[in-house]
């Protein structure tokens, strides 16, 4: 459960239930500790917006009756709640943003922060004590700091902490993750033996708003047409043309499928890097164009009592991670940070969600996150060494700070 040593029997939680495996066998578990459990399910989405079901984002309650149903079979009471407003505020907005910019998907990460709030208002407004989902990472307390951290699950291939990498300290002193010390295995296996209903996820369903057909209905709704014209190609590593395209909403950074005019389908190595939607034109290059030694980091949040005024090490990690890479964080003004990576990550896509551990593997910590705000190498200048260069040989020079700047 979440700390250690706690007796949570008789205790009031609101659950988040979507009708999937992991949120129903949290439910159980948290029912099977003596809890008084709530299942609240959170609308953020209808069919009648999506031409394509496959588009429907994986957050998407298919079948509030038989959540419903499942909640009776468990003999604890339910609720539904429209939070489609907010879903379209912090969630599809950013998103057509984001596609008009060249800028990246943080539509999942915005999506499990807008979830938790939700949980936390309606625990408020239920007179519980805690609120809970079904995803696999844990919550743990500082004893020394009284602060709250995400910390990673036990199994790398079931870990979510990434997604949790939002949320503030107050939800998470709330937050109860039943699943945080299980496999997804284990977790199929808790549902069979019980025979509980669920929805099955769709295969290869990672983040939602990945591809064309998942987000194309959502833009054409929300941008004029005038906006989603085609236009041309070109290479940013030669600046060589390569005809038309159909419309920038129809590709993504990173694609490398290229059927553009001048290409050779063999040639892997080519790929979209960036696009510029006013003159509507997609560029083309290496897969070096998305990857950086050097970065910065903008809109960081960190952990009370973390030690800002040096240089940290550190590990990021962002959706496209399969792990944690080791990294050399410098502060600067402004909730910004220039960080050396001792790896390639890739790939890099301005206002991409990354968070920060303590560590690589089981049970890391998330200390802060942020967004990607540039990339490039910088260079380190020692000020105080240049002053002592300058003044070499004068008594009176007795500089006393060293001043760090950055350049990209």
């Amino acid at each position: 459960m979440s700390e250690t040593g706690v007796n949570y029997s008789g205790k009031k939680v609101v659950i988040g239930l979507t009708g999937r495996i992991a949120s129903c066998v949290a439910a159980l578990l948290l029912k099977k500790q003596g809890m008084k459990v709530i299942g609240v399910s959170i609308v953020t989405a209808v069919k009648e917006e999506f031409t394509n079901n496959s588009g429907l984002p994986t957050c998407h309650i298919q079948d509030l009756e038989k959540v419903k149903s499942f909640c009776e079979s468990l003999n604890i009471p339910f609720y539904a709640t429209d939070a489609k407003a907010y879903f379209d505020a912090e969630v599809i907005d950013p998103l057509v943003a984001s596609k008009l910019t060249a800028k990246a998907n943080t539509a999942c990460f915005n999506c499990n922060t807008l979830r938790l709030n939700i949980l936390y208002d309606k625990m408020i407004k239920l007179g519980a004590d805690y609120i809970s989902t079904g995803h696999f990472c844990k919550v743990q307390k500082n004893l020394n700091s009284d602060e709250y951290f995400i910390h990673a699950n036990n199994d790398p291939s079931s870990d979510q902490s990434f997604l949790l990498g939002g949320v503030n300290s107050k939800v998470l002193s709330h937050l109860i993750l039943p699943l945080g010390e299980l496999k997804s295995e284990e977790v199929k296996k808790i549902a069979d033996r019980f025979e509980l209903p669920y929805t099955k996820k769709k295969k290869n369903k990672n983040y939602c708003f990945d591809k064309p057909n998942e987000y194309i209905d959502i833009i054409k709704k929300r941008v004029p047409k005038k906006m989603l014209e085609e236009g041309t190609v070109q290479n940013i590593d030669t600046d060589i043309m390569h005809g038309d395209h159909d419309g920038i909403v129809n590709y993504n950074i990173g694609d490398n499928e290229l059927s553009f005019k001048g290409i050779n389908p063999s040639d892997k190595d080519i790929e979209i890097v960036d696009y510029d939607f006013v003159r509507k034109i997609i560029y083309i290059g290496s897969s070096s164009n998305l990857t950086s030694r050097g970065v910065q980091l903008v809109n960081l949040k960190f952990a009370k009592g973390l030690d800002l005024t040096k240089p940290m090490l550190c590990f990021i990690k962002n959706k496209f991670s399969k792990k944690a890479v080791k990294c050399h964080l410098y502060f600067k003004n402004n909730q910004s940070a220039f960080l050396e990576i001792q790896e390639d990550i890739y790939p890099l896509i301005l206002e991409e969600r990354f968070i920060l551990l303590d560590r690589d593997g089981r049970n890391a910590k998330i200390i802060g996150n942020g967004q990607l705000g540039g990339k490039g190498d910088f260079k380190l200048i020692d000020r105080v060494k240049d002053f002592r260069n300058d003044q070499e040989g004068k008594e009176e020079a007795k500089p006393t700070q060293v001043v760090e700047i950055f350049k990209f």
